[in-house]
């Protein structure tokens, strides 16, 4: 029922996810190298899509989203990347509302404030977060992401949005809030929040990813192109792994006071 893609998914995930882990367990600049690397990777396939800026303002912007994601090694100015990031996603949040209305079809041009704000500066929280945050954020998206792509196929059914995503089931994403919700739960064991708060970080965890996974596939439509890139087998580029999570981590960073978290 899956098919060579499940495959190359699955064998993608064997490989990548303990260097992933091992390199969060590390944290300080193990980290921050991966990360800055993947941020890196990320605002090329976005200039790919959305138009470059010039070569040298391409470098420049890369080198800065680097440091940007090594600053966070010294604890550097987290509270002004989420109010900026936000204010980003807000802006990407209207374009995927007019791409889905017809009223636009060509992806935003590639300016390099934008790749800057959607990239970089959402994954530097991973260097920000404690350990087991960052272990949290990343197995709550994957969970829902998992979910999603089982119930989606195991069910099917109606179609959430289809201007936008024709894939993409009702059923999947009840699956992946579900799962989503159920693995955020299991953290209750080692922080001070309690089972429903969790859970209910989870789900929404869980939504907030799924419109980032909306915002790239509009931009992939708009661009005429099915992956971001072809970096990672069966799924995609950089971007077609971290589409949902780049929202979801600014939405954890804000609900970590609420959840008793710092």
């Amino acid at each position: 029922m899956f098919g060579a893609s499940f495959k190359s998914r699955w064998l993608t995930a064997v490989v990548g996810l303990p260097v992933l882990f091992a390199a969060v367990w590390a944290g300080g600049w193990v980290l921050a190298v991966l990360v800055a690397a993947a941020a890196v990777v990320g605002m090329r396939e976005y200039f790919a899509m959305c138009g470059r800026p010039g070569p040298m303002l391409e470098r420049a912007g890369l080198a800065l989203g680097a440091v940007a994601v090594g600053s966070a090694v010294a604890g550097g100015w987290p509270v002004l990347a989420a109010c900026l990031g936000t204010a980003l996603w807000l802006e990407q949040f209207a374009f995927l509302g007019r791409f889905a209305g017809g009223g636009e079809t060509a992806p935003p041009r590639g300016t390099l404030v934008a790749a800057l704000l959607y990239i970089p500066f959402s994954l530097r929280f991973l260097c920000l977060f404690p350990a087991l945050g960052t272990v949290f954020v990343l197995a709550v998206v994957m969970a829902a992401d998992t979910g999603a792509y089982f119930a989606g196929h195991l069910v099917g059914g109606p179609k959430v949005w289809p201007a936008v995503s024709p894939g993409k089931t009702r059923a999947g994403t009840a699956g992946g809030i579900v799962a989503a919700a159920l693995v955020a739960a299991a953290f209750a064991t080692f922080t001070p929040a309690g089972v429903p708060a969790l859970a209910g970080c989870g789900a929404v965890l869980a939504v907030v990813s799924q419109l980032g996974d909306f915002f790239e596939s509009a931009l992939k439509r708009a661009a005429g192109v099915k992956d971001s890139g072809a970096l990672l087998p069966g799924h995609g580029g950089i971007l077609d792994r971290i589409d949902g999570l780049l929202p979801a981590i600014l939405a954890y960073a804000a609900m970590r006071p609420l959840l008793g978290l710092g």
